[in-house]
């Protein structure tokens, strides 16, 4: 039971976790039936069940905590599942008039007991949230959609506990500033066109030491937020040659995590802007990091649209992929990187979609489809430091600068 159970609480490959609730479902029932029940109980009877849940929830603060060592999880995830065990014994068999300890142990899962249903029952149990709901009056932070349609159907656009709390982690424990939203800035065109004329009038320059530095930065972070998500329990796919799109609404990869845990990201190498002068040799983004989910060759730009979907659309509640939905994206993941990061995340975020959507070809992206949208040029650089801000603008002297020159682009 120790081995099952630490596989199922570490949030190993579905199919694995699977197996694992079937043999740690097996040997708690093996555990709780005579003779070994006498002892349990006696046993459990001599701990305080508040006590033992409470060391319980302890032991899980470290099972699912992705900085600590495999073994030290293994331990906490033994330690979790047996005082649990042990607190509920005695409260559970009065509670139930004596019900069969197999009884009860399968109805807490919802099954029956014929144990040939454990598997389904770990398929239903171990996912990343539940099945979506219905609106029913769900109300979130305000300036965001409350539902999100989804083939015609409706439904509630709530955060992904288990991935918010991943995030709260991750910035807990490198000190940042974990405040959320509770009320979203109203989205700002002219914020917004001061940002897209920032963008455009930005240089590349991969070889610039402040560039190269942000850029670093960026990637390194990037794949510490993919490893704290890579135990989750997400199964991240890559799109493959020739395959058909499976999202052909953006939102239906929301839907796809909750009730499943899969998502499916579109690779680097099918798309990377627009403009046909590109030398990928010369962008940071496309430096090789080994696997992510099941790409054998990634490069950081996949890890990046991973955990950008994740930790700034899908977690927080933000299935939404049009210029406000982005733009909500960018503040949710932009909290989840340093100083020295942030710069090249917005350029990376921010500034594309700004110029995509408010751009000089805006007009025409608001509404057109993938295939019709003209991305922005990437490119390697820092635009200012308004751009890095929730509610950034630019000063007198900036503004004028930046109006003079979208003038310049919108009547070319």
């Amino acid at each position: 039971m120790a081995e099952s159970i630490f596989d199922f609480f570490t949030r190993e490959a579905g199919q694995k976790r699977r197996r694992a609730l079937d043999d740690a479902v097996g040997g708690l029932l093996e555990y709780l039936t005579p003779p070994n029940l006498r002892p349990a109980a006696e046993f459990a009877a001599q701990v305080n069940p508040i006590q033992g849940m409470s060391d319980s929830m302890a032991a899980s603060g470290v099972v699912f905590d992705p900085e600590q060592t495999a073994e030290a999880r293994k331990r906490a995830a033994l330690d979790m599942g047996m005082e649990m065990a042990f607190a509920l014994t005695p409260a559970a068999l009065a509670a139930r008039g004596f019900m069969s300890p197999v009884q009860g142990v399968m109805q807490s899962f919802g099954v029956s007991s014929d144990p040939s249903s454990v598997g389904e029952a770990a398929a239903k149990t171990y996912k990343v949230g539940a099945m979506l709901q219905k609106p029913n009056g769900f109300v979130g932070a305000k300036g965001k959609p409350n539902k999100v349609n989804i083939n015609n159907e409706e439904f509630a656009a709530m955060p992904i506990n288990p991935i918010e709390d991943a995030a709260l982690s991750y910035m807990k424990k490198r000190g940042m500033d974990t405040t959320g939203f509770d009320e979203y800035p109203q989205f700002s065109e002219e914020r917004a066109r001061f940002i897209a004329a920032a963008y455009d009038m930005m240089s590349h320059a991969p070889d610039n030491k402040e560039v190269r530095k942000a850029y670093d930065a960026m990637i390194q972070e990037t794949m510490d937020q993919y490893n704290t998500l890579k135990n989750s329990g997400i199964d991240f796919r890559f799109m493959k040659e020739n395959m058909k799109d499976p999202y052909p609404n953006p939102a239906m990869g929301y839907q796809d995590l909750v009730e499943n845990g899969n998502l499916w990201v579109f690779p680097t190498d099918f798309g990377f802007g627009t403009s046909a002068s590109f030398d990928p040799k010369t962008n940071p983004l496309l430096t090789k990091v080994g696997k992510v989910g099941d790409k054998e060759d990634a490069v950081a730009n996949d890890a990046f649209r991973a955990v950008h979907d994740i930790f700034g659309h899908f977690g927080p509640g933000n299935p939404f992929f049009r210029h406000k939905g982005e733009e909500r994206a960018f503040l949710e993941h932009s909290r989840m990187y340093s100083p020295e990061a942030k710069g090249a995340m917005t350029s990376e975020t921010r500034g594309q979609n700004s110029w995509l959507n408010f751009g000089p070809f805006g007009e025409n992206n608001r509404t057109a489809n993938t295939s019709d949208t003209i991305f922005a040029d990437q490119k390697t650089g820092l635009m200012s430091p308004f751009t890095f801000e929730p509610g950034g603008m630019p000063d007198a002297g900036e503004a004028k600068n930046l109006l003079e020159y979208m003038k310049r682009y919108n009547n070319q």
